[in-house]
């Protein structure tokens, strides 16, 4: 009887550099892919959050004259939204916007020289204030009867 030997493969444990090398391609295309919709998707995210501001203050300015009695103004200037008692001067709220702040946004309104809102809730005109940040952007609107929205 003749001995026969086998020659027993051991078991293979681990990846081959091709597979690593697969892996981290595949890795790479599909961070390449969507790293510029979660940028996209941020800035976007970033707008909503100072249109929300906005409105937010736009009411607040309704509130702050009824419950003053004392008529409220609403001006932007240099980045600076401010709510303003319009008899004491005194600025009651103001936030700024622009993108080296914590709200990243261009802000526009109109009419430019900003609205006066009665302790009614009645403005002296309608508002609206157009924000715009890395190519996304928003609209906040005040109508004269005190309606706010955010489009």
């Amino acid at each position: 009887m003749e001995a026969t030997h086998s020659i027993s493969r051991g078991v293979r444990r681990g990846f081959s550099l091709i597979e690593i090398l697969m892996v981290v391609v595949l890795v790479g295309i599909l961070l390449s892919v969507s790293v510029p919709a979660v940028g996209r998707q941020v800035t976007r995210d970033r707008v909503i959050r100072s249109a929300t501001v906005v409105q937010g203050m736009l009411e607040e300015a309704s509130l702050a004259a009824a419950r003053r009695r004392s008529p409220v103004t609403v001006t932007l200037s240099g980045g600076a939204l401010r709510l303003t008692d319009r008899e004491t001067n005194e600025v009651l709220r103001e936030r700024t916007f622009g993108n080296d702040q914590d709200l990243r946004a261009t802000l526009r309104m109109s009419p430019a020289g900003g609205i006066t809102i009665f302790p009614n809730g009645r403005g002296d005109a309608a508002l609206s204030i157009a924000l715009t940040g890395g190519g996304a952007s928003s609209v906040v609107t005040r109508t004269t009867t005190g309606i706010v929205r955010r489009q």
